[in-house]
């Protein structure tokens, strides 16, 4: 006898669990599937979720259901990406908190942040990428994000919603083949800055992580 998914809601989620609904739920908010108001309750309800039935209603009108047997599953085409690794950056999240990941060995190529009512200071001077190109899936509320960045990398607010907020870019030094940080998303009522290796303020940049 086969086991039915619902049987399997009663089971305890884990962390790792969480942060996988929360990339899915940002994911679509930055492709338009869902409203600002509709990302910000799912992310809380996940957040908040203790077993796998909590969580499996927030993403099952946004993933692929699987196809009856017999039928083939159409493949997508998509650039191949650069899987990450067990000790690579993938983002993270601060509720009423502060997210300070630290020294950062390498970047994956998709990182997901989402800053609610809380600061995030995230330094990657020293760190490798993944890819030239990596996404940033940026979400909050009320937050206060700063990035230090080295010479080489320019950070790209292009695609990123700022409602009643602010970015700013301090010093960064691009190069024509160095690497791009496209920032998506939508943050309101939130400060993003990003500063480099020639701001304004040296002292800015140089004591960044104190």
């Amino acid at each position: 006898m086969s086991l039915q998914p619902h049987r399997l809601d009663h089971l305890r989620c884990a962390d790792q669990d969480r942060e996988l609904v929360a990339q899915v739920l940002n994911n679509a908010y930055a492709d338009g599937r869902l409203t600002f108001d509709e990302h910000a309750d799912r992310i809380a309800r996940a957040y908040d979720a203790r077993t796998f039935g909590d969580l499996s209603p927030l993403t099952t009108d946004l993933v692929h259901q699987p196809r009856p047997a017999g039928q083939p599953t159409p493949q997508p085409v998509t650039a191949p990406r650069t899987p990450a690794l067990p000790t690579d950056f993938v983002g993270g999240n601060a509720i009423l908190s502060s997210l300070k990941p630290g020294a950062i060995t390498r970047v994956a190529e998709e990182v997901t942040v989402n800053v609610w009512l809380a600061d995030a200071k995230i330094d990657l001077v020293g760190a490798a990428f993944a890819s030239h190109v990596t996404t940033l899936y940026l979400g909050g509320m009320m937050a206060d994000v700063k990035i230090r960045v080295p010479e080489g990398v320019e950070v790209n607010f292009s695609g990123l919603t700022t409602i009643m907020g602010d970015t700013k870019v301090d010093g960064q030094v691009p190069h024509p083949s160095g690497i791009v940080i496209n920032v998506t998303g939508t943050i309101v009522m939130a400060d993003i800055q990003v500063i480099g290796p020639r701001a304004k303020n040296p002292r800015k940049y140089e004591r960044f992580t104190r």
